[in-house]
């Protein structure tokens, strides 16, 4: 997603894209589907020999929840200030490639579907949210899948 240096103009630009997540080189992340689509909406300014990017990125978040394994989808929007800087014979920015390091940062792993997500019992592995544990386990069911 390049951005010519010379179109931000004085009072700055908007820029309003979708791409889809592979377009952006986000391919094999766990997190979002190579398929699925990211909305990018940035304002753009050019200060001395920087462009400074403020921009919304929303998306849909693949994840599991991290007590319970439950596959969670959730539309996300990621506020980014991001600042590029430039040499006088540089002629683009790439704001897609940006984005992209961003969210390979800012994604956090550990989400829960809810809560007060009860976990999977760490004896037998049924899911407590769902079915009551019957194992012989030493420990109370529940008890170590709090975080």
């Amino acid at each position: 997603m390049k951005i010519r240096i010379r179109d931000i103009v004085s009072g700055g630009i908007r820029v309003d894209h979708t791409v889809k997540a592979q377009e952006i080189g986000l391919v094999e992340e766990e997190f979002i589907d190579p398929d699925s689509v990211l909305r990018i909406v940035a304002d753009l300014q050019k200060v001395n020999n920087f462009v400074l990017a403020k921009a919304n990125v929303t998306f849909v978040a693949e994840n599991h929840c991290a007590r319970c394994l439950e596959r969670l989808s959730r539309a996300t929007t990621m506020a980014l200030d991001i600042d590029f800087e430039f040499a006088p014979r540089d002629e683009w920015i790439d704001l897609g490639d940006r984005v992209r390091e961003e969210l390979l940062m800012g994604v956090f792993p550990r989400a829960l579907c809810r809560e007060d997500c009860k976990g999977l019992c760490q004896g037998c592995g049924v899911d407590l949210n769902t079915e009551p544990c019957e194992c012989k386990a030493p420990h109370k069911a529940g008890q170590d899948n709090k975080e």
